[in-house]
């Protein structure tokens, strides 16, 4: 395939696509299919991010519906779980900004594994801040 031809004009299309990603890649730049790529998976960062906006913005109401002060609430902690999704999602970008798209792929992985395990954390440590550590009960 010469530069003046194109994908569609190609033997093999999806080759050509793979090898055109791969020069955008040593470019430093994003191509069509990396950018699909990076759109798919900050779709699922964006439900991250949702979850904890709902997180910050219900937990209040939700106390004030059981008769709990929010003064134990920590604010830090919520705006933290705010704030991770989009760091971790632009790391990931950043990081795989000279990648091909299957190394992208994985970058945007485990930055969402890395994303749903501290936002588990800041759901679990938020509870334990407000409510206090919950033992089990002993049978003696």
């Amino acid at each position: 395939m010469t530069d003046e031809s194109t994908i569609a004009e190609s033997d093999d299309p999806v080759e050509a696509v793979i090898v055109d990603d791969a020069a955008q890649a040593t470019r430093g730049r994003y191509g069509w299919l990396s950018l699909t790529v990076a759109a798919l998976f900050g779709l699922v960062y964006a439900y991250f991010l949702w979850q904890a906006v709902s997180l910050l913005v219900q937990l209040p109401t939700n106390l004030a519906a059981l008769g709990l002060s929010g003064a134990r609430i920590p604010w830090w902690l919520l705006i933290l779980g705010v704030v991770i999704p989009p760091v971790v999602f632009g790391v990931a970008a950043a990081v795989g900004r000279r990648e091909n798209v299957g190394r992208k792929a994985v970058l945007f992985t485990v930055g969402l594994a890395v994303v749903a395990g501290l936002g588990l954390s800041v759901i679990a440590l938020t509870y334990i801040l407000i409510f206090g550590p919950v033992l089990p009960a002993t049978s003696s």
